[in-house]
């Protein structure tokens, strides 16, 4: 199932579980439902004609991270391989609030530069959709966008995307 999916039920249990876990959640700095990004991050994925668990993996892929979802939760509903995919894609979640912004993206790093291609998949729909919201509202907003991210600056953003490009 590539770009011509149609009606799933999984893939539509998939938006309801997503839409659920990230209820009442906005992206950060602004009063845009959070359920935007994972939907923008599975749209990418299924415009450039990927497997249907890619694609429900990019719903959900941070449902580990920013919810109280388990990882039960999504085996049950969703399957091991779906599973796999969603934490492959999560940032380490063990002592994750613990370490600072920049030994997290430098772990990010490191562990893209050697995962699957699957993972990688998920990855860039992810950061591309980050970026896409980071310009739109840079247009909007300007440089108060930089407001958002207490722990950086813009040229430290720059540096880990650009790392992301050579992964």
């Amino acid at each position: 199932m590539n770009g011509s999916l149609k009606y799933n039920s999984r893939l539509i249990k998939a938006l309801y579980f997503a839409a659920d876990a990230h209820k009442n959640q906005k992206r950060k700095g602004s009063d845009m439902a959070y359920i935007v990004h994972p939907v923008e991050v599975a749209m990418i994925l299924l415009e450039n004609n990927m497997p249907e668990d890619l694609i429900i993996a990019g719903l959900l892929h941070d449902v580990l991270e920013d919810t109280d979802k388990s990882k039960i939760d999504i085996e049950n509903e969703f399957g091991k391989k779906v599973l796999d995919l969603v934490v492959g894609a999560s940032e380490e979640l063990e002592g994750r609030e613990k370490k600072d912004w920049k030994t997290r993206k430098i772990h990010t790093i490191q562990y893209l530069s050697s995962a699957s291609w699957n993972i990688k998949c998920i990855a860039c729909a992810d950061k591309l959709s980050n970026i896409r919201s980071m310009l739109r509202d840079f247009d909007e907003i300007g440089n108060d966008l930089w407001k958002r991210f207490n722990e950086t600056k813009p040229s430290e953003q720059l540096w880990y995307y650009n790392e992301l490009v050579k992964c």
